[in-house]
């Protein structure tokens, strides 16, 4: 990428500004690092008129390695001595080190821009497709979604590639989302699909109701104006919004799912709908300033994802020995071993894993959890320092290769630009996740995806529009 003179006046005068900011915290060293690499992810990866899907999942990235930093340097105390790993400011450097070279490898897959050869495509597409059936198709894949989620778990074997499935509601949700606000109406409709997102994440055991402020926020930002105007102030209201509503998940989460399990301890849902919209009614209206204050160290806690790279430093290999590819290379073959054919395919169990090679015993199956190390703590085991930063700019050259054939894979580039955020905004974006995991799914929904843009595509947009859909030749 070429940078003219203007632009590196202002990349200077940002890291001075970045090193005299650092300079004065209780963590000078590891906030520099942390503000310089915020404004390098926009330079590689932000892409005006296209979906910053890429940028979406690097930044979330960098805020779960970087937000204990933050706080740290809040409350004065230098990262070593908080009280949550002895090796966390090792953790911390390495976990940053792997983020940028996954954006590095996410940059080179990529390709050059497409946004100026589909614009005219984007824009003749979005201005034809029915409001009032893209709404209906929203509802209608929201109820199938649920439908296609309760069948997963019947059918064990098909677990997988029916969730891979439940990604095309999202492509729906996307596809009308960039519709309204390209046109500026139907605000009302989305309104309606939101709050139906929002209440149905709420219902589960888990917080869902994210999802649909990320495809959202993520629409609202492909546009080169996406900085101006309505764009702008409604990616605003989304941030403002995933905020508060993660912060009230987060105090009310504990007694709303003890209430969901019936005190089993399993993540099961064993209360009647009606019983839990009376619960989560009465655990929002006990919540007051001092509960939402608690939360925002909570979610901190949450958010962030180093102190397990911490414990594996501790234990790998002082204790057990380095994997030298192990986990990476199950993880690649698992997608291509489907259960129905390989019945005995070992069960993914994160906490397990957790436990082993952090020489600490987590909650597992049998307390209702999951607690996976992280990928970037895998490739540690697997490699070490800096061993480790290869396999993850080589997941990093995948992700933007996964993002240029499903962008470029159909002669609808808004079709691709929704399949692209779903799969990797989904799919790719947050650093708590186990490569064997993260690879199947990227795998499967790959696939599913561009099985639909195929097969379905036309078919499903020339049904969305009164007219028939053009496309770029």
């Amino acid at each position: 990428m070429q940078i003219d003179r203007r632009t590196g006046l202002g990349i200077v005068v940002i890291a001075v500004l970045c090193a005299l900011v650092s300079a004065f915290t209780a963590n000078p060293g590891l906030t520099l690092a942390s503000l310089v690499l915020a404004p390098a992810l926009v330079l590689m990866l932000w892409r005006p008129g296209e979906p910053p899907v890429l940028l979406y999942a690097m930044g979330y990235h960098w805020l779960q390695a970087s937000i204990l930093v933050f706080y740290a340097n809040v409350i004065g105390q230098r990262l070593a001595d908080l009280s949550y790993d002895s090796r966390l400011e090792a953790a911390t450097w390495l976990t940053l080190a792997g983020v940028f070279a996954i954006a590095i490898g996410a940059r080179m897959g990529m390709g050059p821009r497409y946004a100026p050869v589909a614009q005219a495509s984007v824009s003749s597409i979005a201005g034809q497709l029915s409001l009032r059936r893209l709404f209906v198709a929203c509802l209608l894949a929201i109820a199938g979604s649920t439908l296609l989620t309760r069948v997963a778990y019947v059918v064990p074997g098909l677990i997988q590639p029916i969730l891979a499935l439940s990604l095309l509601r999202w492509v729906m949700v996307y596809l009308f989302t960039f519709c309204v606000l390209n046109r500026r109406q139907g605000f009302g409709m989305l309104a309606v699909v939101f709050a139906i997102e929002v209440v149905v994440g709420f219902l589960g055991f888990f917080s869902d109701f994210k999802t649909v402020v990320i495809v959202m926020m993520l629409a609202a930002l492909t546009s080169s104006s996406s900085l101006r105007d309505m764009r702008l102030k409604t990616v605003a209201a989304l941030a403002a919004a995933v905020l508060f509503l993660g912060l009230t998940w987060t105090a009310i989460k504990s007694d709303y799912r003890a209430f969901l399990n019936q005190g089993t301890g399993q993540q099961v849902v064993l209360a009647p709908v009606s019983e839990r919209v009376a619960k989560l009614g009465d655990l929002i209206g006990d919540m007051s300033p001092e509960r939402y204050g608690d939360a925002v160290l909570t979610l901190v806690e949450r958010i962030t994802y180093v102190s397990y790279l911490g414990q594996v430093i501790e234990t790998v290999p002082h204790h057990i020995e380095h994997e030298n590819g192990r986990l990476w290379a199950e993880a690649l073959a698992r997608p291509f071993m489907p259960r129905l054919l390989f019945p005995d395919k070992a069960v993914i169990d994160d906490s397990e894993r957790t436990s082993y090679y952090t020489g600490q015993p987590v909650a597992g199956a049998e307390e209702g959890a999951s607690i996976s190390l992280g990928y970037v703590a895998e490739s540690y085991i697997d490699f070490g320092a800096p061993g480790m930063l290869a396999p993850l700019l080589l997941w990093g050259i995948l992700l933007g290769l996964a993002y240029r054939v499903v962008v470029r894979g159909t002669r609808y580039p808004l079709l691709g630009y929704a399949s692209a955020t779903v799969l990797i905004g989904l799919g790719a974006s947050v650093l708590e996740q186990s490569n064997l995991k993260m690879v199947s799914a990227l795998v499967l929904g790959l696939g599913v995806l561009l099985a639909f843009q195929w097969l379905l595509g036309r078919r499903v947009l020339r049904w969305l529009a009164p007219a028939r859909v053009p496309h770029q030749a």
